[in-house]
């Protein structure tokens, strides 16, 4: 079991000391004291896994998790752990999450929502006991089970647990049902597509003047906010490829990835969305390329390639004259100027003197390749499969692209992507609809099966490749392993529209 890191052991000491932070009647708790309760609680049922009741070991997990809980209520009058949809809050203030934590974070709401468990609450008379019996409690709740929130009820009483409240997860009255999958993938539609709108209605304005700031800014939110609840919607609609719209299309795409990238690495919603906006205008400078070089269908001379190595300068040059950008203006030029530059700086535009490119450049750069790579274009019409993809940009690691960002970047979209088309052990297709974000299951993501119907491939259940047959033991279905889809005349695309 991994430690915590230094913030997280100095901020559980300065809530264990009780005196060590103050807070006035009405103010919201520090942000880290949220993060360091979570990952508290999370290292407690983890240690409950491994050891019994009366281990040292789990004691000493107990008994941290305790004194930080006391030192909050020894200064506030309630202390709630809430969760919405894919967000923790505490005291009604949304708990960060970092690189470190991610984790233990993401954790917290799969037990919760396993749970039933819509808020916790600790009392001031919270015990040792308390605590104890109620993470095995959690553990022995069954995955697929619809009562769990009542098992837990009648066994909290039971064991005569007093020290906390739980309520039950369900709508809020008012509240849209944001859980639905089928909302879920309306609201992402509707975002991805009506960011095209607004970045096709930039680079096609050569006056650079008709671009509705607030708009843009608008959806980008709206991204942010759908990658931070279910970032598989929004990562199957990438998969849309289109070398007739390309530009716009792909960067579109890079953004998308380039979202869900710096959410894994923990950067706030705010600079999502400024990470969001600098990979969308990522490549504006093409708009100023001649379409005859763009489009051609062979291969580039050497004069022709120094045009398109032009794009980055140009981007940069055009992002200049746009206004009411404000503090972003700087982070949309850097993503367009230094998109191409490697990691290694061997790349373009050539730089006087050497410096480390910025966290969303080299964002944006891995993002931009893996999805330039995996789409079909007028000189090669048969793209890269996610697989080939990933292995080339592991290679590439340390000379392209920053290595703990790719390292990142292949955990978060799997060894199977979102789209990947498979064939099973049972003989069965199916596409990749969502990751594992278990790293003990990122071979078993979840897959709509496709079976062949009216002459065409058509959509089946959905399954999860962690289901076990009872009787055996086993899993039901592995991967065997992944297929072009354009070996079976299938447009990954459409299935996600």
């Amino acid at each position: 079991m991994s430690e915590p890191t230094p913030q997280v052991t100095a901020t559980l000491a300065a809530m264990s000391a009780g005196d060590a932070f103050s807070v006035a009647a009405g103010e919201e708790l520090p942000k880290h004291y949220g993060e360091a309760l979570v990952v508290a609680f999370v290292r407690m049922l983890k240690g409950a896994i491994f050891y019994d009741r009366n281990n040292p070991t789990l004691v000493r997990l107990v008994m941290e998790a305790l004194r930080a809980i006391t030192g909050i209520l020894g200064h506030v009058d309630r202390l709630v752990l809430k969760t919405v949809r894919d967000a923790v809050f505490c005291n009604n203030q949304r708990v960060r999450i970092s690189a470190d934590t991610f984790l233990s974070y993401k954790g917290f709401i799969q037990q919760m929502h396993l749970c039933g468990i819509r808020e916790l609450e600790f009392l001031r008379e919270v015990s040792a006991h308390d605590l104890t019996e109620f993470i095995f409690l959690l553990l022995e709740v069954p995955e697929n089970r619809e009562d769990n929130f009542d098992y837990i009820a009648e066994e909290v009483a039971n064991r005569d647990i007093c020290g906390m409240h739980f309520r039950k997860q369900g709508k809020i009255e008012g509240e849209p049902d944001l859980d639905d999958p089928d909302v879920l993938r309306r609201q992402s539609k509707e975002v991805y597509f009506s960011t095209i709108g607004v970045i096709k209605q930039l680079m096609g304005n050569e006056e650079m003047k008709a671009l509705d700031v607030r708009k843009a800014k608008r959806l980008m939110l709206n991204t942010v906010d759908i990658v931070l609840r279910d970032e598989s919607t929004l990562l199957g609609l990438a998969n849309i490829k289109s070398y007739d719209d390309y530009t716009f299309n792909h960067s579109v795409n890079v953004s998308i990835y380039a979202i869900a990238l710096g959410q894994r690495i923990g950067l706030p919603k705010k600079y999502l969305g400024y990470l969001g906006i600098a990979a969308l205008f990522h490549d504006v400078g093409k708009t100023t390329i001649p379409k005859e070089i763009l489009n051609k269908p062979g291969a580039l001379t050497p004069d022709e390639w120094d045009v398109i190595e032009t794009h980055p300068l140009r981007g940069t040059e055009m992002m200049i004259q746009l206004k009411g950008w404000g503090e972003l203006s700087s982070r949309i030029m850097a993503g367009a100027f230094e998109h191409h530059l490697k990691f290694n700086l061997s790349g373009y535009p050539k730089i006087a003197v050497p410096r480390k490119t910025s966290l969303f450049s080299r964002i944006i750069a891995i993002a931009n390749c893996y999805d330039a790579l995996g789409r079909p274009r007028v000189y090669r019409r048969v793209p890269y499969i996610s697989e080939k993809i990933v292995g080339l940009m592991l290679q590439r690691r340390g000379v392209d692209f920053d290595p703990l960002l790719v390292k990142v970047f292949v955990n978060m979209v799997g060894v199977f992507p979102v789209g990947s088309m498979v064939l099973l052990n049972t003989n069965e297709l199916g596409v990749v609809v969502k990751t594992q974000e278990d790293a003990a299951h990122l071979l078993r993501p979840q897959l709509q099966l496709l079976h062949y119907g009216n002459g065409e491939l058509q959509k089946g259940e959905v399954v999860s490749l962690t289901d076990v047959d009872e009787t055996t033991g086993r899993y039901k279905r592995s991967i065997m392993e992944t297929l072009n889809p354009n070996n079976y005349n299938f447009r990954v695309e459409e299935f996600f529209i």
